[in-house]
């Protein structure tokens, strides 16, 4: 059971309502301030090092001037009366900053006008300093306003604006190195008195062409009249010189010296391009320059060409870019209160810069140009190259998917495509696939796998080979019958055909026996016929022998009677 709620009950008569609650809008605002390093390029007028120094890390001395305005000290906590005794920024006063201002940007209002906005003129000093006389110089920040003279320090809460710093938070870099010095050289000044020298070389034929065009006229004292030397004044086409006698004025011949200034401003320019880097090959080849030249020597001429532009590149990212990183790497990691939440490498991961260590080193990359990338892109075509045999030769310990997946996302970004995950997925990202079992785990299996399979196999085979034989059984039978039957009447027809043949057998027999009493016949004959010839032939011969020695007894001489 449930007991009723009072306040849900119907009101009773004569009971007085309770009043309704006030109702009140409330606009709630919620601010969340997040952090940033941020880079600013500061102009080299705004910036200046002791003389001694040659690096900013190791200066005793450095400054920044930095133009504001009056609401952004106050919103920076600075002392509203201190703010308001600094005098307004005039605006330009550096030549460097003259030069660049061609749109007159730095007319800033007088004070009156928009007090807020009033621009001030403040520096911070960067300065090694006994601040706290314990005889160690240390380094402070300290921050001043105003201009001319006219320098004031600045507080907070009334302490005077006076920081410990680790570091001069300010890298600096100049394409041109000068050895043990903190300034360097820029391209302008490699190449600025070449350009003088242009100046007055094209100058030259200019007013060589001037005089050509124009030139000095030789006007005889005896042929000119009152008027010759205002009509020679007077430069027009068609126009009339009045003289007393012709022939009195003559041109001066003027030597044209174009053909001879011109190979000078072409070795100008070549020793500009040796100086400073920066060819016509480089900035972009004529279709008729590659004519009549081989692809050997283009190739030499762009090497060359950025040879320079990369010794400049490589200055910049070993000095500046180096010293720029180091300094926001410092800044974040001891300013850093939270993990945040960035994109790397097209995943979200959780950062902590207070887990950071401090960095000494930063492995630098320079890569300039599309024949570089071309370049790299045949180092890593050779280097997939390798993967894929030592992947055949069954190396896989060697070269895993995540190589493989690198080399590909690198050879991805070469050509110009900077989503990856479109060509190629990362393994990593990949649910982990499941382990291999053991292989001694795995031969068991498969023996015991082996074995159920011979058992049931064997018992397959012995169910066919019953049947098998009982269905061979049965055609034995059938077939015995049937042979018994095909028995019986083979025996009568052999039986028929034995007497027929032994017939047969009888009368060839007779009729070869009958020959053979023939051919015996015959070859008696044959014998006793040879016979009686030989019998012939020999009475022949004796009788021809005897006759012979007949003959011969008849011709042998007689002996003489003694």
């Amino acid at each position: 059971m449930l007991a009723p709620n009072p306040q849900m009950l119907p009101p009773t008569e004569g009971a007085v309502p309770a009043p309704l609650p006030k109702m009140h809008d409330v606009v709630v605002t919620r601010s969340k301030k997040m952090a940033q390093a941020k880079v600013i390029g500061i102009p080299p007028e705004e910036f200046g090092i002791g003389r001694n120094a040659r690096s900013i890390s190791d200066a005793d001395y450095a400054y920044h001037e930095v133009e504001t305005t009056q609401s952004k000290l106050l919103g920076q906590g600075y002392d509203e009366d201190c703010v308001n005794k600094i005098p307004t920024y005039a605006g330009v006063t550096k030549p460097g900053s003259a030069s660049r201002d061609t749109v007159n940007e730095e007319n800033t209002a007088g004070p009156g006008i928009n007090e807020p906005t009033r621009k001030l003129k403040i520096t911070e000093h960067y300065c090694r300093l006994d601040y706290e006389g314990n005889g160690k110089a240390c380094l402070y920040k300290v921050t001043t306003g105003g201009d001319g003279g006219n320098e004031m320090l600045l507080t907070k809460d009334g302490k005077v604006d006076i920081e410990p710093m680790d570091f001069i938070p300010i890298a600096s870099m100049t394409p041109v190195i000068q050895t043990h010095r903190f300034f360097g050289r820029s391209i302008a000044d490699l190449v600025l008195d070449i350009q003088r020298i242009k100046t007055a070389l094209i100058r030259g034929v200019l007013d060589n062409s001037y005089m050509i065009n124009s030139p000095r006229t030789e006007v005889a004292e005896s042929h000119q009249s009152e008027n010759t030397l205002d009509d020679l004044l007077v430069a027009r086409p068609n126009g009339i010189v009045r003289t007393r006698q012709p022939g009195g004025i003559i041109p001066m011949a003027v030597q044209p010296i174009a053909d001879k200034i011109f190979p000078v401003l072409e070795y100008m320019d070549a020793t500009r391009e040796m100086r400073s880097g920066v060819t016509r090959q480089g900035q972009g080849i004529d279709a008729n320059a590659l004519q009549n030249q081989s692809a050997t020597a283009v190739n030499q001429v762009f090497t060359a060409a950025q040879a320079k532009t990369k010794l400049i590149a490589r200055i910049f990212a070993e000095t500046g870019i180096r010293d720029l990183f180091s300094l926001l790497h410092a800044t974040i990691r001891k300013h850093g209160q939270q993990a945040e939440t960035v994109r790397l490498r097209n995943r979200w991961v959780q950062v902590d810069p207070r887990n950071w260590k401090t960095r000494k080193d930063l492995t630098i990359t320079v890569g300039l140009g599309s024949g570089d990338k071309q370049s790299q892109a045949a180092q890593i075509m050779a280097l997939m190259g390798i993967q894929k045999e030592m992947v055949l030769a069954g190396l896989t310990q060697a070269v895993t998917p995540t190589n493989i997946y690198h080399a590909a996302a690198k050879f991805t970004e070469l050509t110009g495509n900077k989503d990856v995950e479109k060509f190629f997925t990362d393994p990593s990202t990949q649910p982990p696939q499941p382990p291999k079992p053991d292989p001694e785990m795995m031969k068991l299996q498969a023996e015991g796998q082996l074995e159920m399979a011979k058992m049931q196999s064997k018992s397959q085979l012995d169910t066919q080979q019953m049947q098998l034989k009982a269905e061979i059984e049965k055609l034995q039978a059938q077939a015995d019958i049937a042979t018994n039957q095909q028995k019986t009447q083979a025996d009568l027809a052999i039986a028929h055909q034995k007497a027929q043949l032994e017939e047969r057998l009888a009368l060839i027999e007779a009729g070869l026996k009958q020959r053979e009493h023939e051919q015996k016949m015959e070859l008696a004959r044959e014998q006793h016929t040879a016979s009686l010839q030989q019998t012939h032939i020999g009475m022949i011969a004796g009788a021809e022998a005897h006759e012979q020695k007949m003959e011969q007894a008849k011709a042998k001489p007689k002996p003489k009677a003694k």
